[in-house]
């Protein structure tokens, strides 16, 4: 039933086929495609059929592809075709759509709400500038709103298809009414926001915004000018901006990062929690079939002082990724004792949310309904 040197399974399931959708098939046939001339052909056969949905805007033929793909291979390969239709024209000039998430780590002992954006704008753009994240005499605004993922999800593939090709200056934004949005922070939590920006890129030009990549000499005096920001009595804060990047990428790295910081907060606190009372802690980790991975630090013969961790998979996150970082962090903290569940497991017993401590193994047989 158990080892401690599993791997974690995938617990996400996939349609066994989906042999009438045009776009699952044209993706297919890139997948399987027998040489780079025939990869090509597919691709730009998809490219076409997904530009002229975003024209368009049939949403839910986009959506239903999505949901109906067959691997998480398919479902990559689909996404980044969906996104180099959106974000990218075939030649001209066009505006770029980019987001910088920031994570932000909130400690409070009472209730206490942060601030709903950036008030000196104009400093944080120079802060780009100057470290050469946006190009001298590019055409870049960064708006300060702080913005919920719940309203930047909610901009779809169809609209920065439309943004992309329309917008003619950076300066007023997307045209959409994107309300800022204010933390209410009360003991520990991790949070996610996004700062929203436009840039233009004249034809034949380089590239206005540097995007992706890692966080360089830029990430700390952005960091420390964003904690001043944000300051708020009684409220300890710990700002982590992440590159910018194309919006639709954004929204998937961001959410993935937001839940690693929250992850490692998680385990911090509960090791050295466990360690105050002179114990060891076992980490466990279990699939579960609702798409769920959950994650426990516990220590033997302690019923009470243990403490669980839901990892809600998203389409694109990579599993074997997921637990491979969180052993690095269980080495760091020096935490030998990692195990995994085998197989995957369901997501409740007996109406309560499944987790398996350290007393619970090996784990008992529990059956899939």
């Amino acid at each position: 039933m158990s080892d401690i040197s599993l791997q974690l399974p995938d617990p996400r399931q996939y349609p066994e086929s989906s042999p009438s959708n045009m776009l699952i098939h044209y993706t297919q046939s890139i997948v399987n495609a027998r040489s780079e001339d025939d990869r090509a052909m597919w691709r730009a056969s998809l490219r076409a059929a997904l530009t002229e949905m975003l024209e368009r805007e049939e949403l839910l033929s986009l959506s239903v592809a999505l949901a109906m793909v067959t691997s998480q291979q398919i479902y990559r390969e689909l996404w980044d075709a969906l996104r180099d239709a959106a974000e990218r024209p075939d030649s001209g000039r066009h505006a770029v759509i980019f987001a910088v998430p920031l994570v932000l780590v909130i400690g409070s002992k009472g209730k206490a709400t942060l601030p709903e954006r950036i008030a000196d704008v104009d400093t944080l753009n120079a802060l780009f500038r100057q470290h050469g994240l946006f190009a001298d005499g590019a055409e870049v605004f960064l708006s300060g709103k702080l913005l919920h993922p719940d309203n930047v999800v909610g901009i779809h593939s169809a609209q920065i298809y439309r943004y992309t090709r329309q917008l003619v200056d950076a300066a007023r934004g997307l045209p959409l009414e994107l309300p800022a949005a204010p933390i209410v922070a009360k003991d520990e939590g991790v949070f996610l926001r996004y700062l929203l920006g436009v840039a233009i890129r004249e034809d034949g030009a380089e590239p206005p915004v540097k995007l992706g990549g890692n966080v360089g000499a830029w990430g700390v005096p952005v960091m420390k000018f964003i904690g001043e920001q944000l300051k708020t009595e009684g409220v300890t804060l710990f700002p982590i901006p992440r590159p910018p990047m194309p919006l639709m990428q954004a929204i998937v790295a961001a959410n993935f990062a937001r839940l690693e910081v929250a992850l490692q907060v998680f385990a911090s606190t509960q090791i050295r929690q466990l360690r105050d009372q002179g114990q060891e802690p076992v980490a466990i980790m279990s699939a579960h079939d609702n798409g769920e991975l959950h994650i426990t630090v516990s220590a033997t013969g302690n019923e009470k002082d243990w403490g669980g961790f839901v990892w809600p998979l998203a389409a694109q996150d990579d599993v074997a990724q997921i637990e491979t970082n969180f052993r690095l962090l269980m080495a760091e903290c020096q935490v030998g004792d990692v195990r995994v569940v085998d197989g995957v497991q369901p997501e409740s017993r007996d109406g309560i949310p499944l987790f398996f401590t350290a007393d619970d193994w090996p784990p008992q047989p529990v059956t899939l309904q």
